[in-house]
């Protein structure tokens, strides 16, 4: 059973969708919004490339910043810098053969 409400399958659909509606909504909003602007007030084409422009960066600065507020959310350090301490035995890597060598003859 889930330990906590980040831990129950609800929630990683609900990130899923999220992250999809801040990429989605913003470009939809922008580029659509441009078109219509550019055929119902007759600006010039090249504001239409403005309006995707600015939808493109919208786009990427509120994905970053839930990306970030994820991360925040998620992290298990007690110091908040985002990384976890790994906590592990140098013996537990593959390169370190534990069992003694044959000697040539």
């Amino acid at each position: 059973m889930a330990k906590n409400k980040k831990d129950k399958p609800i929630t990683v659909y609900a990130v899923a969708s999220q992250i999809g509606l801040i990429v989605v909504i913003p470009l939809l909003v922008f580029v659509i919004g441009g078109t219509w602007l550019v055929d119902y007030m007759g600006w010039p084409d090249w504001v239409s490339i403005v309006f995707v422009a600015v939808g493109i960066v919208s786009m990427s600065v509120s994905a970053m910043n839930y990306l970030k507020k994820l991360i925040a959310m998620y992290d298990n350090s007690e110091s908040g810098t985002g990384a976890s301490e790994i906590k592990h035995d140098r013996r537990d890597h593959d390169y370190y053969d534990n069992y003694p060598r044959k000697k040539k003859q």
